[in-house]
């Protein structure tokens, strides 16, 4: 087989991101499963490079501006300096020289001979003068844009630089225990045995933190369904609901069926839960996912959330996490950071109250509502939280410090938890932004 050139590999993927604009996850996902046969050092490079270009992506623009006085480049050699400047400053496996080499080597490979002395010479500078360069602006110090980093700024309080940092931090694989199948210490002791690292979440003791793995699909406790990839931000709902009496749950945005999973192995066996979302394509994935956890009581089902629908009537619980900007998981997904624009968080919060004003209608008197996002923007969750209340006057904020332990409650805001609402903070907890609020009907 002829070996693959993993460099021209890392810039093929950020022509596709930077230039065509498809999702960075999505990406490294379908490269990786294409090239399935790459050695681990190489799968390793390759996505630490793509992802990490990326998330720098601001702050390695700012230093190329710098060092070519603001001259036009083309595409393709703005991306071999992008991934060369970043393995200079952030990935030491390789020299220098080595990385200055390659990409001269790519420029070759593109046909374009003629600027090979341009990308050595300003590489070469760059590479002498590493050590000097500083940033002052905490937008390009985080590659943060002005926009969002306002909003994070705006919503995290002391926690804000730490969030920042957080962001750009290599995190180690988050799964949940699937408890229906197994038990914490086991599945502790059964990755342990394949020589894998494992901590234990501070915040959800049934969330292990992995990593010394190869391929993530291929370790023997995902692909026996005894535990899921999820982050513990959102594996906190299911701290949060009351188990009691619960027959009827329907989740109303549940691709790829995690919340949904959270419910089935908290509840009891004949709870049905309706796991719903809009297209065949995303209901294919919560079936599949379903069947490999083992839950016979999730039913997968088409169905528009903005949509009222009467079979979902008289639920005990309606989960809705819903569509949103996406802030809280940007050290996953960072391109988010670059998409985002003042029309998106309106549209969002507008189609937010659409759906919460819609779902309502499910619940029973007693019932919980569960409302979810995975953003850091007050405008798409207190105000919104806010709104609900005002306008659906049948519901009550319930006060969540009485539904955790003590000792989880005393890390978080105790405050906001009496108000009704979990809200996560990145660089205070650990783990991705989020907010959860939990609002019960009124029996009368």
């Amino acid at each position: 087989m002829e070996k693959t050139n993993i460099r021209a590999l890392v810039l093929e993927a950020l022509l596709l991101i930077n230039v065509e604009k498809e999702y960075s996850h999505k990406v490294i996902d379908m490269a990786l499963e294409k090239y399935s046969y790459l050695s681990k050092f190489d799968r390793g490079f390759f996505s630490k490079a793509v992802h990490g270009v990326i998330e720098y992506r601001l702050q390695l623009d700012y230093i190329i501006k710098e060092y070519n006085k603001g001259k036009r480049i083309k595409p393709v050699i703005r991306e071999i300096l992008r991934m060369s400047i970043y393995q200079m400053l952030y990935m030491d496996r390789v020299p220098d020289r080595a990385v200055i080499n390659e990409a001269v080597n790519l420029v070759k490979l593109r046909r374009l001979p003629g600027l090979t002395g341009f990308v050595n010479g300003i590489l070469r500078k760059i590479c002498s003068e590493k050590d000097k360069i500083v940033f002052d602006d905490l937008s390009i110090k985080y590659s943060m844009p002005e926009p969002v980093l306002n909003i994070i700024k705006d919503n995290t309080g002391d926690y804000f630089e730490e969030t920042l940092d957080y962001f750009l931090k290599i995190k180690p694989v988050s799964i949940r225990v699937n408890t229906s199948k197994s038990s914490v210490k086991d599945i502790i002791k059964e990755l342990e045995d394949e020589n894998i690292r494992v901590e234990i979440s501070n915040l959800n003791t049934d969330i292990l933190y992995i990593s010394g793995f190869d391929k993530v699909d291929e370790i023997s406790v995902i692909k026996s369904g005894k535990a899921y990839i999820t982050d513990a931000s959102s594996s906190m709902i299911s701290k949060l609901i009351e188990t009691k009496n619960i027959k009827k749950c329907v989740d109303v945005c549940a691709a790829p069926g995690g919340k949904s999973f959270l419910l089935a192995d908290k509840l009891l066996k004949d709870t049905k839960i309706y796991s719903c979302d809009i297209s065949d394509n995303k209901v294919n994935i919560i079936k599949e996912n379903a069947n490999i956890q083992g839950f016979e009581n999730i039913i997968p089902m088409i169905a528009d959330a903005r949509s009222f629908d009467e079979k979902f009537l008289d639920a005990d619980i309606v989960l809705a996490d819903l569509p949103c900007s996406g802030i809280g998981i940007i050290g996953k997904k960072p391109d988010i950071k670059y998409r985002l624009e003042e029309d998106n968080f309106n549209s969002l919060a507008a189609l937010q109250k659409e759906i919460l004003d819609n779902v309502a209608g499910y619940v029973k008197k007693d019932g919980e509502l569960i409302f979810s996002t995975c953003t850091l923007n007050r405008k798409e969750n207190e105000e919104n939280m806010l709104y609900f209340l005002e306008k659906h006057r049948d519901f009550k904020a319930v006060d969540l410090s009485l539904r955790l332990d003590k000792r989880v409650v005393e890390k978080l805001n105790e405050s906001e938890l009496k108000k009704g609402y979990l809200k996560l903070i990145p660089g205070r907890d650990d783990c991705d932004g989020f907010f959860i609020a939990v609002f019960r009907r009124n029996n009368d």
